[in-house]
Order: C-alpha cells, then structure tokens, then sequence
C-alpha cells in the first residue's frame, strides 16, 4: 500500500554508487544516467541505497511503468520525505538504519501486479538479487527482505522483540541506548506505518488516492473494486490501532479514521 500524491511535506539532496560492469548487464541495465526530472526527495532516496547506478535506474524504470498511477515514483518520494520529516522522534535517522530504511522503501512495490498475490514475495526476491554487491552484511539484506514481505499484511507483523513507543514529549531510547534487535524492529514497524500514512492524507488527497488505486485494477468491474476497497479499509477500521510508532499515530491516525468512516460509509 502506498500513497501518490503529495501530501504534507518538503524535500532533500543526492549522491551516487558504483556501478556493475557494462558487460554483465542486459541493454536495459547498461551504464548511464539516472532519467531527467525526478523530485530532489527521489533523487536523495536512490542516493541512500548501496546497489549499482543501474539496479536503480532499473527500479525508476519498473515503478514509472505504465500502470503505475499509485504505486509510482510519487509514493516512493512520499514515503522518503516522511521518514526524514517525522524519523528523528523515533531515533531513525542515523546510520546504518536509514540506509536499510531506505532500501526497504525502494524496494518494497518494485515488483506489483494487481493480478496476482505474491508482489511482496517477488519485490523481495528481487532485492536480494539486486543487492548481492551492495557492501550490506546478509543479515543487514535479510532485515530489508523481511520488512518487504512484511507489508503484504502491514497490521498482521507481530514485532519479535517489543520496542517502546515514543512518549507524550516525542521522546525515544536514542539508538546507542536500545539493543540492535529492538532498534530493527522499531525501524520495520515504521517502514509498515510510512506506507499507511497515505490513509491519513486530506480527504481531497485521500479520495485522489482512490481514484488512482480504482486506475490500477481493470480488470475489476466498479463493483468488484469497491468490494476490495472496503474489505481492505475494513480491516484498519477494525484495528484498535493504525500506527504502531507514535510520531505517525499523532500526526496521521485521527484523520485516517475519519476517511476510511466516511469511505465505509459508516
């Protein structure tokens, strides 16, 4: 799940990373330049993730594909801007988690087929085989894999270690206080929660995301589309919670649940 349009937030910088040899890779793949025209909050999320100039330009190609109204570049840069505006309270702006924060993000709709249900499984396939040179330890490429397949069921995560929330004050354990297995699980519950945060945009962006999601799905005829719809929104509805880390829950949850009421028509 992922969020289109523009939302609440402003923007960032870039670098670069090595590149795999011309000769090992398909015509599409081959050395070049990143295209023209990606926001500077795109720009700056390739630049945090270790994979070759070309496995990027091949996820640019793959999520600006045709198809793609919601599950686009736009979500990506969304999800990114997010991270960076809110992470801080969390304590998720370091390194190296935000580099595997970053990686996940890419990654997590770079294989999406509205007809079949193991998108997720395949993205993170996909990772695995894009990152084999990254420099990441394999434990480092698993925790991404796993957060990955993690958002094909976002509220059925069930963390393995428990991780505090965040107090009234915006207060965390900062990184160097909490072990490296709570700080993961913080970090893959909020990768989950960012992907969300587009079911609390403003009702005008939110009714927008519909439209582009309805886009995705022609195979469905209206009816089928918003029986899926309000099974999938149903089950945040549903949930005592939307947003397990705070700093989201305060900024997004109230008007997540005034959307998806009104979407329900409840």
């Amino acid at each position: 799940m992922a969020g289109a349009k523009q939302g609440r937030d402003g923007a960032m910088l870039a670098g670069a990373s090595d590149e795999l040899p011309s000769d090992l890779l398909p015509p599409e793949l081959r050395p070049g330049e990143l295209p023209s025209g990606l926001s500077s909050d795109m720009v700056d999320l390739l630049a945090q993730v270790p994979v070759a100039e070309a496995v990027k330009r091949d996820v640019v190609r793959r999520m600006d594909g045709a198809g793609r109204f919601y599950h686009g570049l736009d979500h990506l840069a969304l999800l990114w801007r997010r991270h960076r505006r809110y992470g801080a309270a969390e304590g998720l702006l370091a390194e190296p988690i935000t580099t595997l924060i970053a990686s996940a993000i890419l990654f997590h709709d770079c294989i999406y087929d509205v007809r079949r249900f193991d998108s997720e499984e395949r993205s993170a396939r996909h990772w695995l085989a894009s990152s084999h040179d990254s420099g990441l330890a394999e434990a480092d490429r698993l925790w991404v894999a796993d957060t990955i397949r993690a958002t094909k069921a976002h509220l059925a995560y069930q963390p393995s270690v428990a991780f505090r929330r965040s107090d009234a004050a915006g207060e965390v354990d900062a990184p160097q206080h909490v072990s490296d297995a709570t700080l993961r699980e913080r970090a893959r519950v909020w990768v989950l929660d960012l992907d969300l945060t587009p079911l609390g945009e403003e009702p005008a962006v939110f009714d927008e995301n519909g439209r582009l999601l309805r886009r995705e799905t022609p195979h469905l005829d209206d009816a089928a589309s918003a029986q899926m719809r309000l099974r999938f929104l149903g089950l945040f509805a549903k949930a005592p919670t939307i947003y397990r880390t705070a700093t989201l829950a305060a900024a997004f949850e109230a008007q997540a649940r005034r959307n998806i009421a009104f979407a329900c028509g409840a």
